[in-house]
């Protein structure tokens, strides 16, 4: 379905338009908004429900029962049922990296099946162990190990924590060849958080997870040190994903808030890190009483998202444009605008699923 023409509700960046008509020309948009004196061409077709950008994942290990380097059709294909139309496939640091560049390679010649698999999220192998990470200590110093993965050209985003030795340089090396570097899995200090900001790093990975103090216990009683997310979202030019499980367990309600009113709406990217786990109604995976990601899908992130009061453009700025925009691919995807992608879907009014319309 190249080209069509669909009636309805439209949820744009700023507003939901209700009598809005959404154009479409060979796989891009070219029309989204009012009806009013706009001729609506033969065949459109109304549909009953909230028409949507695609959801947009930039940090996601699996799919179902499979890893994302496992089975990638599989995972592909799951969260496309449920309305990703674009998503970066995550690595963890617990696959040594030699295999990293193997799977990645074995990604890039896949990709073409993958229709909205947009490359690769590495997260690792240069994070604190002593944060989520639960192996040794590797340092990013030998540009032979990590730049024959730069050199794949899937690679999209790299997560690393800042207060690792070598990293500001592996910073600068990423983001020169165009890879969004992320922090994150740290403890790192606010000068360790500064001096990543000057050489390039612009988002952060699952704020409020696998994150602690440079300095502890805190040296004054009853005082609190500067932790890493409170240092990070000091910064500005930061994008802070964040993980809203239905309950709350990787980050509680009220930190959701905080992390909103702090950084503004415009830089909170709903991710699910959706790992494999037990076939049980819970959103979150635990492992001998480790908790190891989610099991959710963009759409029951975006529902989280509601429930916690945002209105429904501010979901869909959290789960597709910011997501889109953290990985600079918002000129492309993320939201219903002329000259975009025409990755949509269309939920009813509690941001249930109803139509998956992938470009």
């Amino acid at each position: 379905m190249d080209s069509y023409t669909l009636l309805g509700s439209l949820v744009l960046p700023d507003r939901i338009v209700p009598d809005g008509v959404l154009e479409v020309e060979n796989g891009v948009i070219k029309y989204a908004g009012r009806a009013c004196g706009t001729s609506v061409p033969h065949g459109a077709r109304r549909v009953d429900g909230l028409i949507a950008p695609g959801f947009v994942d930039i940090h996601c290990h699996a799919g179902g029962k499979f890893y994302c380097h496992d089975n990638p059709r599989a995972v592909a294909a799951h969260h496309l049922a449920h309305g990703t139309t674009s998503m970066l496939f995550t690595m963890y640091r617990r696959i040594p990296i030699a295999d990293m560049l193997k799977h990645t390679l074995e990604i890039k010649e896949l990709l073409p099946e993958l229709p909205n698999v947009l490359g690769v999220h590495l997260e690792g192998p240069y994070l604190n162990p002593d944060y989520g990470s639960g192996i040794g200590v590797e340092t990013p110093v030998r540009e032979e190990e990590y730049m024959p993965l730069c050199e794949t050209g899937i690679v999209r985003q790299w997560t690393c924590a800042p207060e690792m030795s070598g990293t500001e340089k592996f910073i600068r090396d990423i983001t020169s060849r165009g890879i969004v570097s992320s922090i994150g899995h740290s403890c790192a200090s606010p000068e360790d958080v500064a001096l990543a900001a000057d050489a390039g790093a612009t988002l952060v990975t699952h704020l409020f997870d696998a994150t602690g103090n440079a300095i502890s216990p805190t040296r004054y009683g009853g005082t609190l040190e500067v932790s890493f997310d409170s240092a990070v979202l000091a910064h500005d030019g930061f994008f802070y994903e964040i993980i809203c499980d239905k309950n709350g367990v990787h980050v509680r309600p009220g930190m959701v808030k905080l992390a909103i009113k702090t950084a503004g709406i415009d830089r909170i990217v709903g991710i699910t890190d959706c790992c494999t786990g037990s076939e049980d109604d819970s959103d979150v995976n635990f492992f001998g009483g480790e908790l190891v990601g989610s099991k959710m899908t963009m759409d029951k992130a975006a529902r989280n998202f509601y429930a916690l009061g945002l209105s429904v453009p501010d979901v869909f700025r959290v789960c597709s444009l910011n997501p889109a925009g953290a990985i600079h691919a918002d000129g492309e995807i993320g939201s219903l605008e002329a000259g975009k992608r025409a990755d949509v879907i269309v939920v009813d009014g509690e941001l249930n699923l109803l139509e998956v319309l992938k470009a």
